[in-house]
């Protein structure tokens, strides 16, 4: 049963079939959240979409416009610079099929608007995105569940999208168009780049250690300590401690002394950062941050030259 225009349901209530194409670890973990609202999937290449169908025991389809024809919602779980050449690909299969136009479509680009969607929403397509505010080391339908999913699109899309959302006991985000970039960079910063900088940490602690394990283990309860005191406030700068957050530039100075000259820059930038946040938490004063960003300029214009 296909999903009903402006009166659309939840999925408890309907029994709605959901393609994929582009079954990587997004789209992995939508067919083990779902497997038995998943139709099938396309993958790049037949081979993948073969072995991949099979281990995730769904149907395996060759032809895009084909598996969007026989479901009401296709997921596009594809990389963002493809999504515009699949949308592109799929209207160009499906152009004067008045029939398939009754399937949602919906990318789940955390950075992209519907732009590159307009080839299927010329054809009368309802249109929208599904971003999973939520970092996929690796395929889990338990990492789709009670997280935010930032929801848009066309009325239609957006019913569809929040019925997603509602059967996996999520919570949906509208976040403008015109700000989707500046969303994205917000989870990049709490996710890569806190992988980011925790694998800088290990790589120096590695020198003490006898294995990447070891360090790795080490810094854990320091990492783990660091996330509660992040889940015991709502204002996150609140949880900032270390010695740019007290003012000690004397010790940031010896950081940069010892530091390897491949990790000046990145401390330097977090450095930085850290002593705005420490400015408006009240902890330093305007002159503690003036000594911090010359000693911190000073470090990286030795470090260019």
């Amino acid at each position: 049963m296909r999903i009903p225009g402006r009166n659309a349901l939840f999925l408890r209530e309907y029994i709605m079939r959901l393609g994929i194409i582009g079954a990587g670890r997004v789209g992995t973990s939508f067919v083990l959240a779902m497997p038995s609202a998943v139709e099938g999937i396309l993958c790049s290449t037949k081979e993948h979409t073969t072995q991949r169908a099979q281990s995730l025991q769904v149907k395996a389809y060759s032809d895009g416009a084909a598996l969007l024809r026989s479901c009401d919602v296709l997921l596009l779980t594809v990389r963002d610079d493809v999504i515009g050449s699949v949308a592109k690909s799929l209207a160009e299969a499906l152009s004067g099929d008045d029939g398939a136009c009754d399937t949602v479509v919906l990318h789940c680009s955390g950075a992209m608007d519907l732009l590159p969607l307009e080839p299927l929403a010329a054809l009368g397509f309802s249109v929208g995105s599904l971003h999973p505010l939520q970092s996929f080391a690796a395929p889990s339908g338990d990492l789709l569940r009670h997280i935010y999913m930032a929801v848009d699109g066309d009325d239609r899309a957006k019913e569809a999208a929040l019925s997603l959302v509602r059967e996996l006991d999520s919570r949906p985000l509208f976040v403008p168009p015109e700000e989707r970039v500046l969303y994205h960079a917000a989870a990049c910063f709490c996710s890569n780049y806190v992988v980011t900088a925790v694998a800088l940490g290990q790589r120096l602690m590695r020198r003490w250690t006898e294995t990447d394990g070891q360090a790795a283990q080490s810094l854990m309860p320091l990492l783990k300590g660091t996330v509660a005191n992040l889940d015991g406030t709502d204002l996150w700068r609140r949880a900032l401690t270390g010695p740019v957050s007290r003012g000690d530039t004397g010790t940031v100075a010896k950081h940069l002394e010892a530091m390897p000259d491949d990790l000046v820059g990145a401390y330097c930038a977090f450095s930085r950062a850290a002593g705005e946040l420490s400015l408006e938490n009240g902890t330093i004063t305007e002159n503690q941050y003036k000594v911090l960003k010359d000693i911190l300029a000073m470090a990286e214009g030795v470090h260019n030259e």
